[in-house]
């Protein structure tokens, strides 16, 4: 609850409904600097809950390795104060660029009570870039939909008169050449299809991200049960929800085979499931989110590649098509969710933000 016992329960509770809509970290610190409130964006910044939060020290979320001026400015006598761009480094080690701004409030029951208000910069930057996405997407679909248009109506000529050659030869052994001209044919068709994705709608039902990461960890140790190792690190409690089966099988079954294609020799990929509170995706706030996070130890992806990666024959692999990835973007878009990248030379890691919506 809100330190304020002055005010009847009623409005303490539609003050901390209001406060929990703010993408703004919001806490309330006693004298001591003990937190007495936190909204649901601070419990996603500092990735614990409300509960666990209140009581502690503010000073324990963050790292005593790099301490923060933050620490320094909540020691002050009670005024007004912002910094901005300022770089605070969490208990976890995740480092974070944000504007804080501290204010101090009256409590009949706390001398020196301050409310604590921090905003994420990188959240800023991500509206800018999800943005960018959507526009890639809507220009990578008209040319797919151009070239494979163009690609497709010289093929079923090409197919045609293959098969017409094949039924007029004589000798047997001049089919061989017919029939990988069909079979390349259609191949290719195959894969111009593949770009542009099904447009039927999604066949939404309630499902289990275990269940179809599981299916995705069977196929590939089938296919790699030497070279690849899988460690799952899941999240047991992650509810139902409503989705596409096998779209979302194909889009994860994307994902997971760039993570073993970018690994020479032995290697593992991880499977990560989390809960994400309050997330923003596309400047749409969700309740609750999963993100599945899918991590390699490969070479990582280039940098001059970057977020063009997601872009159709974009790769860095020599065999590779360069569709896979804008398959899946296109896919976990479809179910309103993004696709955000984390590269070095160390691995990649591509996490899937989804949001958690009931059937």
């Amino acid at each position: 609850m809100l330190p304020s016992h002055a005010n009847p329960p009623a409005q303490i509770n539609t003050a901390e409904r209001i406060l929990d809509t703010l993408n703004a970290s919001i806490l309330c610190l006693d004298d001591e600097r003990r937190i007495t409130f936190v909204n649901t964006a601070g419990e996603a910044l500092f990735e614990n809950s409300a509960s666990s939060l209140v009581g502690r020290p503010f000073a324990s979320l963050l790292s005593q390795l790099e301490p923060s001026s933050i620490l320094a400015k909540l020691q002050l006598d009670a005024v007004d104060f912002t910094e901005h761009e300022a770089v605070i480094t969490l208990a976890s080690g995740k480092a974070i660029t944000a504007n804080y701004s501290i204010y101090p409030f009256a409590d009949p029951l706390q001398e020196n009570a301050i409310l604590l208000e921090i905003q994420q910069h990188e959240r800023q930057a991500q509206f800018a870039q999800d943005e960018l996405k959507q526009l890639q997407q809507q220009a990578t679909q008209q040319l797919a939909r151009g070239l494979a248009h163009e690609i497709n109506n010289p093929l079923g000529g090409i197919r045609g008169a293959a098969q017409l050659l094949q039924r007029a030869l004589d000798r047997p052994e001049w089919t061989e050449y017919t029939e990988v001209i069909i079979s390349e044919v259609d191949r290719l068709q195959a894969l111009t299809s593949n770009m542009l994705v099904p447009g039927n709608q999604l066949q939404r039902k309630s499902l289990n991200i275990l269940e179809v990461l599981e299916h995705i960890r069977r196929i590939i140790l089938a296919a790699e049960p030497d070279r690849i190792r899988i460690i799952r690190d899941y999240d047991p409690s992650i509810p139902e929800f409503a989705a596409d089966r096998d779209m979302l099988i194909q889009a994860f079954l994307n994902l997971v085979r760039n993570a073993v294609q970018a690994i020479d020799g032995e290697g593992e990929v991880i499977l990560k499931t989390r809960v994400e509170f309050r997330y923003t995706i596309a400047q749409v706030t969700h309740p609750l989110v999963l993100r599945v996070d899918i991590s390699d130890t490969g070479h990582g992806i280039p940098r001059e590649l970057g977020e063009t990666i997601f872009l159709p024959m974009i790769t860095d692999k020599a065999d590779g098509s360069g569709l896979g990835l804008p398959i899946a973007q296109e896919i976990i878009s479809r179910h309103g969710g993004t696709i955000r990248l984390q590269s070095s030379a160390s691995g990649t890691t591509f996490s899937v933000y989804l949001p958690l919506e009931k059937t």
